[in-house]
């Protein structure tokens, strides 16, 4: 995704295409990649194609069709190479994320999460401080943003056959194994299972928070032209888009980082809610302060610089502190990736419409960015309109979205507890009536057990057993006590004071 970005300029000059034309292959490209992204997370939980296969597959045909593009001359070739793009790359964020819910743990998802974004913001450095000075340039004869396009498709294609190599599919729970196969249901069970979900007020307020909250950034995809319209040169646009990239890594780290700390010392309940409060908040002034202020030229470059690193780093905590962790706690490792899959959908086609082709309608046709100044004489007066014009788009497209965003994460205080006792209490009784079941052989019966929703994972896997008889200890945290449980595959739970004297806790059913 950050290939088009950094190559604007350029495309302006070289193939003159307006701002709107740019913002058509950016809104087409989101828009099939958010109406792919369920088919793929479907695939996924159904076990049509093993998650590996599909990370392969994603990562080899997205590089593919993005080397293509470095030969396209024409807007309507491109805005089609860039929407069968979109359709490849929703195979792998949806996918990679329910892969990662399904081997971490809840109190270290924030973290984990917060490494892959981390890895996530710096190949995008990586490839803004390459693709950007190199769009303008000549290489053997070949205009630069076709060899940028050519080595970010590369580098894609060899993501693909790394995967293939050295990715361990991670075993599915029963309930996915149950269900493989089953994709004729079709799309409207889906659906159904959506509906299911939209009942929940947490997954709703996460939903259209994120159909706002990802509107500034795709609207900031522009940032990089603005410095340059800004008046200063390729490079350090570049670096200062890098840079903010930069902070974003370690933001989007200690975001992470920081809600597990908080959720799991002091607010268990309100903690996420609180970080993403606070994240928000500091992101509106100093969006307006970047994109609305003229700095004196002199100091123009350590303004903007300051003020990149600093949104970057505090408002890039939501994603791996809040939203993840809350989603992969409230939706049943079955579903992940097909839930997730739909929320980046919904997330990923308003930010499209509101992020990416606002900025360039609002730029163009009512502040009067015009292209010509702008690509003809860099340094005339008409450019400082250029900006002004830009800005205030940019300006307009950030701070009012983060607001009504803000708004939806101050309603997590009160459904994020209400749905987790409930998703909780669920998921145990679902449990307790598979444990009851004889279908293997085995029988775990225990009514009052309050263990949570990362217990009953491992209690599953515990009393599958596989015909072992060793002794399984587990260390359970119950909502309102602390207790041990000893668990012997085909065995009662019971506390472990009752189990050394109870004659039948080693008979199987």
């Amino acid at each position: 995704m950050v290939i088009l970005p950094a190559v604007f300029y350029a495309l302006q000059r070289d193939l003159g295409l307006s701002l709107n034309d740019l913002a058509t292959m950016i809104l087409f490209q989101a828009l099939s990649q958010a109406a792919a992204a369920p088919f793929w997370g479907v695939m996924a939980d159904r076990g049509v194609m093993t998650r590996k296969k599909i990370l392969i597959i994603g990562s080899v045909s997205q590089g593919a069709v993005t080397c293509i593009v470095a030969f396209a001359n024409q807007l309507i070739p491109m805005i089609v190479l860039r929407a069968l793009n979109g359709v490849l790359l929703a195979s792998l964020r949806p996918v990679a994320n329910g892969v990662l819910a399904d081997v971490t743990s809840e109190a270290r998802r924030g973290k984990v999460y917060g490494w892959i974004f981390f890895a996530l913001n710096a190949g995008m450095v990586v490839g803004s401080l390459v693709a950007t000075p190199l769009s303008t340039k000549q290489v053997f004869g070949m205009q630069g943003w076709r060899v940028a396009f050519l080595l970010i498709g590369g580098l894609s294609m060899l993501v693909g056959v790394l995967v293939g190599f050295l990715m361990v599919e991670p075993e599915r729970e029963g309930a996915h194994l149950a269900e493989q196969g089953n994709a004729s249901k079709g799309i409207c069970s889906e659906l159904r299972r959506l509906w299911g979900y939209c009942k929940m007020p947490t997954f709703l307020a996460l939903v259209i928070q994120g159909c706002f909250g990802c509107v500034p950034w795709n609207a900031m995809s522009f940032r990089t032209l603005f410095f340059q319209v800004s008046g200063l040169s390729d490079f350090e646009s570049s670096l200062l888009q890098a840079l903010g990239q930069t902070a974003g890594a370690f933001g989007a780290l200690f975001g992470g980082v920081l809600a597990d700390f908080v959720t799991r010392r002091w607010l268990p309940l309100h903690g996420r809610p609180l970080i993403a409060q606070v994240s928000v908040l500091m992101g509106i002034p100093i969006a307006y302060l970047t994109f609305m202020v003229i700095p004196p030229p002199s100091g123009a470059f350590w303004y903007y610089l300051f003020l990149v690193c600093l949104l970057g780093f505090t408002a890039s905590w939501c994603a791996t502190g809040v939203n993840l962790p809350i989603l992969s706690e409230i939706v049943p490792a079955d579903n992940r990736s097909a839930i997730m899959a739909w929320q980046t959908a919904l997330e990923g086609s308003c930010a499209a419409v509101l992020g990416n082709a606002m900025v360039g309608l609002l730029a163009q046709n009512v502040f009067g960015y015009d292209l010509a100044s702008a690509t003809q004489n860099p340094d005339s007066m008409a450019n400082s309109e250029n900006r002004a014009a830009l800005g205030k788009a940019l300006a307009l497209t950030v701070s009012l979205p983060w607001i009504l965003c803000l708004f939806f994460y101050t309603l997590l205080h009160w459904s994020y507890p209400r749905d987790l006792r409930r998703v909780k209490r669920l998921a145990l009784d679902r449990a307790e009536k598979t444990f009851r079941a004889d279908r293997t052989g085995q029988r775990l019966s225990s009514p009052s057990l309050a263990a949570t929703a990362s217990c009953v994972a491992q209690l599953q896997t515990a009393c599958r057993g596989k015909g072992s008889t060793a002794a399984i200890h587990l260390t359970i945290q119950v909502e309102r006590a602390h207790e041990s449980c000893q668990i012997l595959p085909g065995s009662h739970v019971l506390p472990p004071a009752e189990s050394e004297g109870d004659n039948d806790g080693g008979k199987r059913a």
